[in-house]
């Protein structure tokens, strides 16, 4: 297994053509440009057909976060790739449903394995 890192986010494809993505401390939400290409990139390299977005250490999710979401599922689209977001904290969970407006373009799971 290939593990990359692109600031703020760890990648590693961990079979059957899926990435998990977990993102790290350095991720920074207002700044989509600056990872949505490496990360279209690298799927396309790994040949990914499903990126599983592991929320598990995000405490809480605004609205910068959900729109950061949103512009990761475009860009997995672009590449045709289905995004799965996994492990959500029920006090993210209850942020999001809080900014709602809308359903959420992304599948959920309860957790990684559950997403694969």
């Amino acid at each position: 297994m290939s593990k990359e890192r692109i600031q703020g986010m760890h990648l590693t494809p961990i079979g059957g053509a899926v990435v998990l993505l977990e993102p790290g401390d350095g991720l920074d939400p207002t700044d989509a440009d600056a990872y949505l290409e490496p990360l279209a990139s690298y799927l396309q390299v790994q040949e990914a057909r499903r990126l599983i977005y592991d929320l598990a250490t995000v405490p809480v999710i605004d609205g910068v976060y959900y729109d950061w979401l949103k512009s990761v599922h475009a860009i997995c689209a672009i590449c045709g790739v289905e995004m799965v977001v996994a492990g959500m904290t029920p006090s993210a969970a209850y942020a999001l449903a809080h900014t709602l407006n809308e359903t959420p373009p992304f599948a959920c799971a309860l957790n990684v394995d559950r997403a694969r």
